[in-house]
């Protein structure tokens, strides 16, 4: 029974951080950003981007809470710079504008924009660090896995954008990708929002 309930705990945590790191919505991102890139190179940030943000969220899990006291960097000031970087990335794509980084150097986008803070952001990085300032022993192990298998769902999901872009064909991709960065200006002025409510007790 007290197995079955950690299990039920364990999944609850999984589906929670998978929600708010939402690679789903990263692929149109993902496919605009790698547009003037070959399938090896798409392959390469997806695996990189995936690397990336997973990593990023075991550093925050341990440390990242020392490491914004160390800087005297506020978390709400942290959610308000993750918020402009997401709002610029929205804001190209419903504009139509080019976002695609040069072929030759994919890792670029696999760090920014895709891994952070599109992926790793202020919200999925403040989870992992509330429940690294929580968990001790056994628990950390367990969530630990958690992130790497979310970091392992975010990298087969990127690596099917392919057919993905296949199947929507051309027009279908750039109606997706205006939708898409409108829901990622929304996400972007809502995580402000809430960031500037909280910095001034609102």
């Amino acid at each position: 029974m007290l197995f079955c309930m950690k299990l039920s705990n364990d999944v609850t945590t999984l589906i929670a951080l998978f929600a708010i790191v939402s690679p789903i919505t990263s692929i149109p991102v993902f496919l605009n950003l790698t547009s003037e890139m070959s399938l090896k190179q798409r392959r390469t940030v997806a695996v990189q981007t995936a690397l990336v943000s997973g990593l990023t969220l075991v550093i925050a899990y341990f440390v990242g809470d020392f490491i914004l006291t160390f800087l005297a960097i506020q978390m709400d000031a942290f959610r308000i710079a993750g918020a402009l970087i997401i709002g610029a990335v929205g804001w190209r794509m419903v504009m139509g504008m080019e976002t695609s980084t040069p072929a030759k150097s994919p890792s670029g986008a696999a760090v920014v924009p895709l891994a952070i803070p599109l992926m790793a952001g202020p919200g999925a990085i403040a989870t992992v660090i509330a429940l690294g300032n929580s968990d001790e022993g056994l628990v950390r192990v367990q969530n630990l896995v958690i992130i790497v298998v979310l970091a392992l769902l975010t990298m087969v999901l990127l690596l099917a954008a392919a057919p993905v872009e296949r199947l929507l064909g051309e027009q279908g991709l750039m109606v997706v990708s205006r939708i898409f960065g409108l829901l990622l200006l929304a996400i972007a002025v809502s995580t402000a929002i809430t960031a500037i409510s909280s910095a001034f007790s609102l």
